[in-house]
């Protein structure tokens, strides 16, 4: 037995909320976001938002989840050519529409909201960062690498650099000098043979 009560959560709604969030983010921005609005959009409940969403943040991490999944590492069979694939992956993540639109109010929320910050990191960011250990796992038992100690820290060097730039374009674009330099950075990180 799972322990769970109740009614099992209706998928057809989950998709109708991600949707229609999805949707006044891209039309209206973030800051337009709310619980009637997607209710509304959805044909659905405000209790229903409500089991999957207190917050407008809630529901932009619910959508990035949806949209984005939990496990963007690939398996190549090589670490370098994982990491650029996934620096690939991370390149596209940042410049989807939805992540544009998103992002700047995302990070607001998530520094004055605690919940929201914990939330996000639980849900969207900590299963990300476990693929990525699970990457060096595999390029470890291959023998391309020792184990890592902080896989975080390769983790950090991978996106820190994007995200960098999806808030601050400034700074320069992401094209694929900054992909390689990150990928070098992570293998420097992980100590690779080369």
């Amino acid at each position: 037995m799972s322990g769970l009560r109740g009614r099992p959560r209706d998928v057809a709604v989950d998709t109708a909320i991600a949707a229609a969030t999805e949707s006044v983010l891209l039309s209206d921005g973030y800051g337009a976001v709310n619980i009637d609005r997607v209710a509304k959009l959805a044909r659905t409940t405000r209790a229903a938002i409500y089991r999957r969403a207190k917050t407008r943040g809630e529901l932009v991490v619910g959508l990035l989840i949806s949209r984005f999944g939990f496990d963007p590492a690939p398996d190549s069979g090589e670490l370098r050519r994982d990491l650029q694939l996934l620096q690939q992956l991370q390149r596209a993540f940042f410049a989807d529409p939805v992540v544009r639109a998103a992002l700047a109010g995302v990070l607001s929320d998530l520094t004055s909201d605690q919940d929201l910050s914990t939330t996000f990191y639980e849900r969207f960011m900590a299963p990300r960062r476990r693929s990525v250990v699970a990457m060096l796992d595999r390029a470890v038992d291959r023998g391309e690498i020792a184990p890592v100690e902080q896989p975080g820290i390769v983790s950090d060097l991978l996106t820190g650099p994007l995200l960098l730039r999806a808030v601050l374009p400034t700074v320069g674009p992401m094209d694929d000098t900054v992909l390689t330099a990150t990928v070098e950075a992570a293998l420097n990180a992980c100590d690779a043979a080369r």
